[in-house]
């Protein structure tokens, strides 16, 4: 099932072309990667899909509502109320009456040790986290994640990779941007590269295993490498 499409999709900001074209769909059940460098458009191509920016041109279908239960999502910096513990910035915005969801998040994300403390003595780690499972509460169908791994220590980002990949099995569709291309490829089902706000290349997990090159990350830098030099 088509969660929600795009195509040609164009803002510009002045005369400056933020996004161009931009082209693509995503199914129910699918993780997709975005990967690109510092400013070429990742973050705005979020909040379009999000409704947080606008666009001038180009076709855009959403089947799910914007209603915070339909997506959930993290895009920059959580934004955490920093007087209270993270279990009651998780109940502030829960839509369950039991709380059963926060506390399986909790679980399932290894928040137990600091969930019940302020979030003004939280890590940059920990409020990441917290920001994590924010976006999978209420049982979103589409959770739409910006550079998830920000903060994260090997054991965290172990944590995150294995519940989006619960939540997947669930029907649960990811749209995820990083810099850690090391974790993106261990998750995602295919990526698309997008580079100065156009998508260069949609590529499958399969194709890139195929490829004969052992680290997928040169592989994916060489497509942005090649773009550039054009």
């Amino acid at each position: 099932m088509k969660l929600l499409s795009m195509e040609n999709i164009n803002k510009k900001i002045k005369r400056k072309h933020i996004l161009k074209d931009i082209t693509f769909s995503l199914e129910k059940g699918q993780i997709i990667g975005l990967v690109g460098g510092n400013g070429a458009g990742k973050t705005t191509l979020m909040k379009v899909i999000l409704g947080l920016s606008n666009y001038q041109s180009g076709k855009f279908k959403k089947h799910i509502s914007t209603a915070q239960n339909d997506i959930g999502a993290l895009i920059e910096a959580p934004g955490l109320y920093p007087f209270l513990t993270g279990y009651d910035n998780m109940k502030l915005i829960d839509e369950d009456p039991d709380n059963k969801n926060i506390d399986l998040i909790i679980k399932e994300l290894k928040m137990e040790k600091f969930i019940h403390t302020k979030v003004k003595t939280y890590s940059l780690g920990m409020k990441q986290k917290l920001g994590i499972a924010l976006a999978f509460l209420n049982h979103p169908q589409l959770v739409i994640l910006d550079e998830p791994m920000n903060g994260l220590d090997p054991k965290a980002v172990k944590n995150v990779r294995e519940a989006i990949i619960s939540l997947r099995e669930q029907g649960v569709t990811f749209l995820i941007s990083s810099h850690i291309l090391s974790e993106l490829v261990k998750v995602t089902d295919s990526i698309l590269i997008i580079d100065d706000g156009e998508i260069i290349k949609e590529t499958t997990m399969d194709e890139l295993n195929q490829s004969g090159e052992s680290d997928l990350e040169n592989v994916l830098l060489n497509i942005i490498d090649r773009k550039e030099e054009v």
